[in-house]
């Protein structure tokens, strides 16, 4: 397929030459003589390339350029800007950080110019050129949202780093959510917001920060050594700090980011528990203005909108309220956005933040024309029930159901339906299965795979299923062929020992509970749960034995690692340290427990009696007075 190259030019000559040129070389080329139309085919087209003359009327080179950089498919479009004014590379390297041109064009210039050009961008073959590096990229008004949802639909694992100015900040993403928060900023610091919010005073904080100074203890934990706040005000207020200094973010409208990909960051973080969609929304409602509102619609205000016909976007978890469900709910392909403003005047900025949320995060789709039918609206009673044992069982026997069935039996079918029948079987049970909708469950990974294992699964069967001729193929294999069918039943018997080694834990027949849950690992070796179990039944089958303690450790650590969430990995492993006579890592490994649940009791009773007993130690004299009593 040709790599598509377009021309903004209002020069007639210019145009057809460029038109002739490209196509010469293997491109399709197209022109357009004007900012506005070039600007609203870049937005809605697929192209490799564009030359834009930088003195254009309406609407400038500079200004168009800034425009595709605020949108998330034209953000990474390699633009030329083509002037007849010498550029020095000073003033080309300030063009770049101004409003992000990727090159210049001089005229006059000639067939090795262009020849120059085609080289940079496009390899021998005419295929686009992708720079593996990540990139130092302008920040634009719309970048921060945009950004996000491209990670979530990459799925991403790494750092995106922010600068503006002065101030820095790093969002962690896993698996394309936002998780956590670093940043410089003073006033974002965790005692500060407290004084700000009017939770403690600025005598406690300077106090928290001498005393966290001094001992080396995070200031969480300090400020409910000093009875000012329990641990679930200090984790709720961890989470409030955190978001904030994301959700702060969307007031950037200039600066730069970088997103640096990678499997592996610092695990001990509280980690929040919102969905990209949610973000997204809540960022928008808080600091966009009427400008940007209106800047970022303007483009999308003739286009008829509709909810996604992708469940991985439409049943994303956006929080929307009363009003916000109402514009979804109507978004039927048959209204443009132009409409839906003018049919709600007296709330036109909330609408506005509703759909620019919806269309970020692909809630909605945009089409120049109308749409010739409407999907039947999807109930909302599939509500997952986040009950962690309750859940588990739930997972498990659907999965087994749903995995070890056909498709029709997957989406609860008979042989003989239609493919509507397919459509809403499926959006029940996606809407369902939704990875988000287990964002706060606090699962481990193993847990997570095989909801997404179903959600893959159950896509499939609604693709097949829906399409005649596909149905009426696959159908033929089921009466034909072998039945699809998975074996899970290393999934089953690696629970059954899991449940069987937790209850030997409890009447503290230490060597069979270990035994046991040895034997969930090697049949589910991936679930952090069965090893954080097997390393406590480990460590109290011989807790002086320095073996066990290193193997026990061991596995602790690879259990954190797998899942930092999980309180008992943390409990577990300040144990081990105690034993080996680690007070600091201990005591260390008390607090993430705490983070990760401010329920834990156990956590909280060792942390209060390493604090007793630090208390409670001889004062140390100093190096002056031993040195005097020396002396006399």
């Amino acid at each position: 397929m040709k790599q598509k190259i377009l021309v903004i030019d209002d020069d007639r000559d210019l145009r057809d030459f460029l038109q002739q040129a490209f196509s010469a070389a293997g491109f399709q080329a197209e022109t357009v003589d004007r900012g506005a139309i070039g600007l609203r085919k870049l937005l809605t087209d697929d192209f490799q390339l564009v030359l834009i003359d930088l003195n254009m009327p309406e609407i400038s080179g500079p200004n168009i350029c800034r425009a595709l950089r605020k949108h998330d498919n034209t953000r990474d479009l390699p633009v030329v800007m083509v002037t007849s004014i010498f550029h020095s590379p000073e003033q080309i390297a300030e063009a770049k950080e101004d409003y992000g041109a990727d090159d210049f064009l001089l005229k006059p210039f000639t067939g090795q110019d262009l020849q120059r050009l085609l080289e940079r961008f496009f390899t021998a073959d005419g295929e686009a050129k992708k720079d593996p590096t990540p990139k130092i990229q302008p920040l634009f008004d719309y970048t921060i949202p945009l950004q996000l949802q491209q990670l979530y639909r990459e799925k991403a694992t790494g750092l995106l780093h922010l600068q503006r100015g002065e101030a820095k900040k790093i969002i962690y993403i896993k698996d394309g959510y936002p998780i956590f928060a670093r940043s410089n900023v003073l006033s974002e610091c965790l005692g500060r917001m407290l004084v700000k919010e009017g939770v403690i005073t600025q005598v406690d904080c300077d106090q928290s920060v001498e005393r966290s100074t001094e001992s080396g203890r995070l200031q969480g934990t300090v400020l409910i050594e000093m009875g000012l706040l329990t641990p679930h005000e200090v984790r709720e207020a961890l989470i409030r700090q955190v978001t904030n200094k994301l959700l702060s973010t969307f007031a950037w409208k200039n600066g730069t980011y970088q997103f640096v990909p990678g499997k592996d960051f610092k695990k001990n973080v509280t980690q929040i528990k919102l969905t990209p969609a949610a973000i997204i929304m809540e960022g928008i409602s808080l600091h966009w203005g009427g400008k940007q509102l209106d800047d970022f619609l303007y483009p999308f205000n003739e286009d008829y909108l509709k909810q996604s016909g992708n469940p991985l976007y439409r049943f994303q978890d956006i929080q929307l309220s009363k009003r916000g469900e109402t514009i979804f709910n109507s978004c039927k392909g048959v209204k443009t956005l132009g409409s839906i403003l003018e049919q709600h005047p007296l709330a036109r900025r909330e609408i506005q933040k509703i759909l620019s949320a919806l269309i970020i995060s692909e809630m909605l789709e945009r089409s120049t024309t109308p749409a010739s039918g409407v999907i039947d609206d999807v109930p909302d009673d599939a509500r997952t029930e986040l009950i962690d044992e309750k859940l588990r069982h739930k997972i498990l026997g659907d999965y087994k159901r749903i995995m070890d069935s056909d498709y029709f039996e997957a989406l609860g079918l008979g042989r003989q339906c239609g493919p509507g029948d397919a459509r809403k079987a499926y959006y029940h049970l996606a809407k369902e299965y939704h990875p988000d909708r287990f964002l706060g469950s606090d699962l481990s990974n193993e847990m997570r795979t095989k909801i997404n294992e179903m959600f893959q699964y159950i896509t499939q069967a609604y693709t097949v299923l829906s399409d005649a001729d596909r149905c009426s193929e696959y159908l033929d294999e089921l009466v034909n062929g072998p039945k699809k069918s998975i074996d899970i039943s290393q999934v089953i018997e690696a629970e059954t020992c899991y449940q069987e080694g937790t209850a030997l834990l409890k009447v503290r027949r230490y060597k069979a509970a270990s035994k046991a849950l040895q034997r969930a690992i090697e049949l589910s070796p991936g679930e952090s749960e069965y090893m954080t179990y097997f390393a406590l039944a480990l460590f109290k089958s011989a807790p002086e034995q320095t073996e066990v303690q290193n193997r026990a450790m061991e596995v602790l650590l690879t259990s954190r690692e797998i899942n930092p969430g999980f309180d008992l990995t943390h409990l577990y492993l300040g144990q081990v340290y105690q034993a080996q006579g680690k007070e600091r890592q201990a005591e260390k490994s008390f607090e993430m427990a705490v983070q990760a649940n401010p329920s834990c009791t156990e956590a909280l009773r060792e942390l209060r009696l390493m604090n007793l007993r630090r208390e409670q130690a001889p004062q140390s004299k100093g190096m002056f007075k031993k040195f005097m009593k020396k002396k006399d």
